[in-house]
C-alpha cells in the first residue's frame, strides 16, 4: 500500500469536533436567542450566494469586521465570536468550553499591530482585507482545527506532485512548482475561498505564526506587510495556479471518496483498503452517498439562488421599471415587466435542475483510479500535463472574433427585445440579469466536475451553444465580481440590522438569566 495513503489513515484518527472536559463550563444560549440568530443568518445568506462550507467563516469575518475599531476589550470580543456562533448554530449549544474564549485573546491581540500598519499601507483597503482574511481563518481553525481536511491536501499533494508533468516551455522554478500545486489542490479539493489561501499561503511562508506571540515577530509582520501581501496575492493569482485548478477539479473528487471509505470504515478502514473487492464495494457505496448529497446540495443551491433573484427582481421593478413606466411612459408594460421578473428565476431553475451524471461509468472511473492510488500505480484519469498557453501568439485574432461574438449575441437579443416592446431600461435589465443568471446557472452545473470523474464530450451542438452563450457568461463572471461589491442588500443587513438585532439578542438573554437568578432567591 501506498505510504501517503497509510500515513493519511493515521492522520484521520484525530478528533475533528469540539468536545468540553468532564465538568468544564460550557457556553449555554437559550433557545428563542438562538432561533433569532439563526434565522437572520438564513436570511443574510440567501441574499449573498456563498458555499455551504464557507458560511461559518463568511459569518466570522462580518462578526470581526463590526468588533475591529470598537471599544470593547478583546476578551469580550472572543467571548462574543462564540456566543454569537452558537446563536447561528455554526457552533453547538451546550458543548463549547467557555475557556475556549480565553485561547483566542492572543490572537487578537497579535492583529492589532497588523491593523495598524493596514492604516498607513500604499494599498489601504486591500491590506485591511489581507488582514482580516487571514486573522478570520486562523480564529476558524483555533476554534475547529481542521486535521482531516489539511491531511487530505497533504495526501492529495504527495500523490500529484508525481503525476503531474510540467511543459518544459513553462519557466517556472521546483519551489514554485510545489507551491503553485499546493494552492491549486487546497482551492479545488477542499473549495478553499480567498481567505483561507491567503492564510495557508501566508503560514507557509511564516509557519511560525500560528503561535506567534514574540513582540519582534509580530513586528515584523507589520513593517513587511505590503511585501507580504505582494507576495502571497501574487501566488494565489498566478496564471498556473488557475490553470492547475481547472485541471485538478475533476481529480480532486477521487480524494474526497477516499476519505469517505476512510471516515465510514472507522476501525476497519485499514482492512477495506487491503481488500480489492472490498474497496469497491466501499467506493460504490461511498460515491452513490456522495452522488446523491451531490444532488440533495445542488437542488438546495438552485432554489436559494432561484428565491434571491426572485426577490432582487421584484425589489428593482417596484423601484426602477414600475415608477419609470408610470412617470415617463404613463403607462405599465405589464408583459416586459413579468419576463423581466419571471425569466431570470425560471432560466436559472431550468440550467441547474437538468443536469445529468452517469453513475454507472463514472463509478468504474472511480475504482480503477483508487485502486491505482492504493498501490501507487499509473493511472490516465489521474496524470496531469501542465502545457504553456498555446493560444498566445493568436491573442489578438481571437481577442478580435469574441468581441465581434460578443457584439453579435447582445445586440441580435436587444433587437429582439426592442422589437417586443420592452424599452431601454427593461432592455438593459434583462441583458444585466441574463450575463448573471446563465454564469451562475453554469457554474452551477459545472459543479458536476466534483463527482463525475471523466470528460464528457460535447457534440457539434453543444459546441455551438457554448460559442454563443461564452460571451453571455463572460460578461455574467465580470458583474458578479462588480455587484458583490456594491449589493445594497449586503450593507443593509451588515451595518443596519446586524448590529442591533445582536445587542438586541444580548439583552433579552442577560434580562432572562436575571429573571431567572432573581427568581432562584425568592
Amino acid at each position: 500500500m501506498s505510504q501517503n495513503l497509510d500515513q493519511l489513515l493515521l492522520s484521520m484518527q484525530k478528533p475533528q469536533s469540539i468536545t468540553a472536559q468532564v465538568g468544564e463550563e460550557r457556553i449555554e444560549v437559550s433557545k428563542p436567542a438562538q432561533r433569532a440568530g439563526t434565522l437572520y443568518e438564513k436570511v443574510r445568506t440567501s441574499i449573498d450566494y456563498q458555499e455551504e462550507h464557507l458560511l461559518r467563516r463568511n459569518a466570522i469575518l462580518r462578526m470581526l469586521k463590526r468588533f475591529i475599531g470598537s471599544d470593547i476589550s478583546q476578551e469580550k470580543m472572543a467571548e462574543n465570536l462564540l456566543r454569537e456562533l452558537v446563536w447561528a448554530k455554526y457552533l453547538p449549544n451546550k458543548e463549547v468550553p467557555v475557556g475556549l474564549a480565553q485561547e483566542l485573546v492572543p490572537i487578537f491581540e497579535k492583529y492589532d499591530p497588523l491593523f495598524q500598519a493596514s492604516e498607513s499601507s500604499v494599498v489601504k483597503e486591500k491590506a485591511f482585507h489581507f488582514v482580516l482574511d487571514i486573522m478570520s481563518t486562523e480564529l476558524e481553525y483555533a476554534i475547529t482545527p481542521p486535521y482531516r481536511e489539511e491531511a487530505l491536501v497533504s495526501y492529495m499533494y504527495a500523490e500529484m506532485q508525481k503525476r503531474i508533468h510540467w511543459d518544459d516551455a513553462l519557466v517556472l522554478s521546483a519551489e514554485d512548482k510545489d507551491l503553485l500545486l499546493y494552492i491549486a489542490i487546497h482551492r479545488t479539493l477542499l473549495r478553499s475561498n480567498p481567505a483561507t489561501l491567503r492564510f495557508r499561503v501566508f503560514t507557509l511562508y511564516y509557519p511560525d505564526w500560528p503561535g506567534a506571540s514574540s513582540a519582534k515577530r509580530i513586528g515584523e509582520m507589520a513593517k513587511n506587510l505590503d511585501t507580504i501581501i505582494q507576495a502571497v496575492d501574487s501566488k494565489i493569482d498566478h496564471t498556473v495556479t488557475q490553470k492547475l485548478s481547472v485541471l485538478l477539479r475533476r481529480r480532486s473528487g477521487v480524494f474526497r471518496v477516499i476519505r469517505d471509505v476512510i471516515e465510514d470504515g472507522d476501525e476497519d478502514a485499514f482492512k477495506i483498503i487491503h481488500d480489492p473487492e472490498a474497496l469497491d464495494r466501499a467506493v460504490g457505496k461511498a460515491l452513490k452517498i456522495r452522488t446523491k448529497a451531490f444532488r440533495k446540495k445542488l437542488r438546495r443551491t438552485v432554489l436559494r439562488a432561484v428565491a434571491f433573484l426572485f426577490i432582487t427582481k421584484m425589489l428593482l421593478a417596484l423601484i426602477l421599471e414600475l415608477p419609470y413606466d408610470l412617470l415617463v411612459l404613463d403607462e405599465v408594460h405589464f408583459y416586459p415587466l413579468a419576463t423581466n421578473i419571471l425569466f431570470p428565476p425560471f432560466l436559472l431553475a431550468f440550467i441547474g435542475l437538468t443536469v445529468g451524471i452517469p453513475e454507472k461509468r463514472n463509478t468504474e472511473d472511480y475504482r480503477g483510479a483508487i485502486r491505482a492510488l492504493v498501490v501507487g500505480a499509473d493511472h490516465d484519469l489521474l496524470n496531469v500535463r501542465m502545457k504553456r498557453d498555446a493560444f498566445s501568439a493568436w491573442a489578438a485574432i481571437y481577442h478580435f472574433f469574441y468581441t465581434i461574438s460578443f457584439l453579435v449575441v447582445f445586440g441580435f437579443i436587444a433587437s429582439v427585445l426592442f422589437k417586443a416592446n420592452f424599452n431601454w431600461l427593461s432592455v438593459t435589465l434583462f441583458l444585466f440579469f441574463l450575463s448573471l443568471v446563465t454564469f451562475f446557472g453554469i457554474r452551477i452545473r459545472m459543479s458536476t466536475r466534483e463527482v463525475v470523474l471523466s470528460n464528457q464530450r460535447r457534440g457539434v451542438i453543444g459546441t455551438l451553444f457554448d460559442v454563443i452563450t461564452l460571451p453571455i457568461v463572460r460578461a455574467g463572471r465580470w458583474l458578479s465580481e462588480k455587484v458583490a461589491k456594491i449589493n445594497v442588500f449586503i450593507y443593509f443587513f451588515d451595518f443596519i440590522v446586524e448590529a442591533p438585532l445582536k445587542v438586541a439578542i444580548r439583552f433579552s438573554e442577560r434580562w432572562m438569566d436575571y429573571i431567572s437568578e432573581k427568581r432562584e432567591e425568592i
